[in-house]
């Protein structure tokens, strides 16, 4: 029982892994606006707490391209 509870996602994982997900592979330009325009404090909200990752998400997505 233990080590189901350790497998499971929170709530907040779930979201972290889905905005950037969608932020870093899927979302064009068009949709980071639309997404803004909509609902604005919700995407501060999330751009400002993952912005590490994002960061870091970019820097290897870069390198990579450099590399290959």
């Amino acid at each position: 029982m233990e080590d189901e509870k350790n497998l499971m996602m929170s709530d907040k994982e779930i979201e972290k892994q889905n905005f950037l997900c969608w932020y870093s592979m899927y979302a064009t330009e068009s949709d980071i606006k639309k997404a803004n325009t909509i609902n604005k404090p919700a995407m501060d909200r999330l751009i400002n707490e993952y912005s590490y990752d994002i960061e870091r998400m970019h820097i290897s997505r870069s390198l990579h391209e450099e590399l290959f």
